[in-house]
């Protein structure tokens, strides 16, 4: 058919490929070089509800109006009452919570007529309680994008059309009409208290519509949430302060809105509530789920929006999980900080994405030089090494604190990577720390070197120490809880087949050994240069705080040690039984397997790494036989209980804990 004063000649081929399509078995795909198989995957059917979510804004039996038609239709901007107020804010704060529960904004808080044009809105509380949220999604958008270590399916954080999250108005602003208002209705509801119950409403600039006596208990529902915004505000400001003291402040004011969330959920029944159905047919006065259903991608799929009680239930589980980063910024040293990176990510449930960018966060925007010198402080309290001493003439030379400067400019480096990684989820670990790792095998053969080059210069100015091993044992340090934690995570993942587990518990053991090892290195190399540095005194001076934090260390590492022995005891029994077998594997081998499971981890020469003919040189799980099962399985009894006495020293580590609370061991340890 032609297109009149187009130009172009249009032709109907609606017949031919009807006629086609007819000649395609069921399921077939018709294959061209410009449309494959993955062309095909990818493709929408249009006007499938299943997939085209565009589709769904003709099907529901309503036109989806803008804001600018909603207001012509008469949407109400004003004069709301006390339960229509309440009402709205608690839908806002659900829309808000699912956000952060990962959808995108335009299906959540978008959806929010109001806060699409805040110049029409001419209800204070409302407008406050809409600017309180935009400004909290600019910020917290602001950290998952600094951060990166999201995944799409994680938090959606795109903007789509442009969405107004009032990033051009000034924090004070903001902050001064979310105080306005809180004092506003803070004293219409002392005039309606004083007024006795006698229904004469208060005339404020902000006061609630028609307030009286009869429902107090809604206006004063309103001021809680009011507060509870503001206090939620005050923290995401506070977070992106480059200061850490006002930066400590966001502690008290996340911690004032935990407070509050008992309040809000006594009162959700209080307000207007949205129509019970589909998503999008969960209507509302203000909200219209389809609203930006036009301005999306045709595959998402209308999210739903979160119950009230289910929103509160989240901010209870989240809001505290942002108040334990916080402490990071008080932690003394960068021993300290990589330690509750550690555990932080070991916390049962796992952290969520936003806890996760926070922490990053809140560590990464720090002052050049105080990294610098918590990297220095780390090594010197590590393992005391001689030209981290100021005392040590050596350690004021140039060409010495030139080397120094190079050595940990790339630690920094790593660590830096090291620290994102464990902030990313659990399942991208592996990946990621494959070239973690080859980095700080270059980084092992660079220490050594430098523990070379300042041996020579402390022959001629200090010749009372020796710096051997010294950067060494400090890299080493950084390498094995990578490597442990690369052979340990497939168990959590469950990557792992079950005839796997032996030779994966046997490198585990392996590596555990020279964990503690590591530790015990450390402490003699401290105690070594102490006593370079006593010159005739008697008494040596050493920390008895780094001395017990090494101390629980080893214990930990002994304790895991026993822990994989007693499994590795255990499978062999099961082998013996004949409860576990060896499957045979037509395309491959076990030793195939091996090598690939554990190639990552020969990058490194420290710890010198493992092959498969030594494993089945040390292994009994070939050789053993039916009668050893009780010996074996005595065996394994031995050895946890010697893991369970050396693992009870350390109950604050966050693993060993979850390890004692899932078996009930924590009040008889």
């Amino acid at each position: 058919m032609a297109e009149k004063g187009s130009g172009n000649d249009w032709v109907d081929i609606t017949e031919q490929f009807r006629t086609a399509a007819q000649a395609l078995p069921l399921g077939g795909l018709f294959h061209e070089e410009c449309f494959g198989l993955g062309e095909a995957m990818n493709a929408v059917e249009m006007m499938d509800p299943k997939m085209d979510a565009h589709c769904e804004a003709n099907r529901i039996g309503r036109k989806i109006l803008s804001f600018e038609q909603a207001r012509k239709a008469h949407l109400k901007v004003d004069s709301f009452s006390p339960s229509e107020q309440l009402g709205i804010i608690d839908e806002l704060l659900a829309c808000f919570a699912t956000w952060l529960s990962g959808h995108n904004l335009a299906q959540t808080v978008f959806t929010c007529w109001y806060v699409h044009d805040l110049n029409e809105v001419k209800d204070p509380i409302i407008k406050a309680a809409c600017v309180g949220i935009l400004k909290c999604c600019y910020y917290i958008r602001e950290v998952l994008v600094a951060a990166s270590v999201r995944d799409d399916e994680d938090q959606q954080t795109s903007l789509y059309a442009g969405f107004d999250l009032l990033r051009e108005l000034p924090d004070k602003r903001a902050a001064a009409t979310l105080k306005d208002v809180e004092m506003d209705v803070n004293r219409q509801i002392r005039h309606i208290v004083n007024d006795k119950g006698q229904g004469s409403p208060f005339s404020g600039a902000h006061s609630c519509s028609g307030a009286t006596a009869e429902n107090l208990d809604q206006v004063r529902s309103i001021l809680t949430r009011i507060r509870f915004i503001k206090h939620l505000f005050v923290f995401c400001i506070q977070a992106e302060n480059e200061k850490d003291e006002t930066r400590l402040e966001a502690k008290k004011s996340l911690k004032a809105a935990i407070d509050l969330l008992p309040e809000l959920r006594k009162s959700l029944g209080s307000g207007i509530m949205r129509c019970e159905g589909s998503p999008k047919n969960a209507l509302m006065l203000g909200f219209e789920p389809l609203l930006n259903e036009r301005l999306l991608p045709p595959s998402p799929r209308q999210p739903a929006i979160m119950k009230r009680e289910e929103a509160l239930d989240f901010f209870g589980t989240l809001f505290p999980r942002l108040l334990s980063t916080v402490e990071i910024m008080s932690l003394p040293g960068l021993t300290a900080c990589m330690s509750f990176f550690w555990q932080f990510s070991w916390q049962r449930p796992l952290p969520g994405v936003i806890s996760r960018s926070y922490l990053l966060h809140l560590f990464f925007t720090v002052d050049m030089k105080k990294a610098v010198h918590r990297l220095r402080e780390s090594c010197r309290l590590f393992c005391s090494a001689p030209s981290l001493n100021p005392k040590v003439s050596m350690s004021s030379r140039p060409e010495v604190q030139h080397l120094l400067g190079e050595f940990f400019g790339s630690v920094g480096q790593v660590i830096d990577e090291v620290l994102h990684v464990l902030c990313m989820q659990r399942s991208w670990h592996r990946q990621k720390l494959s070239s973690i790792l080859g980095k700080l095998a270059t980084l092992q053969d660079q220490a050594e070197q430098l523990d070379l080059t300042f041996s020579r210069f402390l022959v001629t100015s200090d010749p009372e120490y020796i710096h051997n091993d010294y950067f060494s044992a400090y890299i080493l340090w950084l390498v094995l809880p990578l490597q442990i934690h690369y052979v340990m995570l497939p168990f959590e993942l469950e990557l792992y087949s079950v005839d796997e587990y032996h030779y994966a518990y046997w490198y585990a053991e392996y590596l555990f050994n020279w964990m503690a090892s590591c530790y015990k290195l450390a402490g003699d190399l401290q105690k070594r240069s102490d006593m370079a540095g006593m010159k005739g005194s008697k008494k040596v001076k050493t920390s008895k705080k780094v001395d017990r934090e090494k101390e629980n260390q080893i214990a930990i590492m002994q304790g895991k040690l026993h822990l994989a022995r007693g499994l590795l005891r255990v499978i062999e029994a099961q082998h013996c039984l004949g409860k576990m077998s060896k499957p045979s594997h037509p395309f491959g081998s076990e030793k195939t397997r091996f090598a690939h499971r554990f190639q990552v981890l020969n990058s490194s020469d420290r710890p010198q790494p493992l092959v498969y003919e030594q494993y089945m040189e040390q292994s009994k799980l070939h050789s053993a036989k039916e009668e050893e099962a009780s010996g074996l399985m005595g065996q394994a009894l031995e050895e946890f209980s010697v893991a369970c006495k050396a693992l009870s020293k350390a109950q604050d580590d966050v693993e060993v804990y979850t390890l004692f609370s899932c078996y009930g061991l924590l009040s008889s340890q």
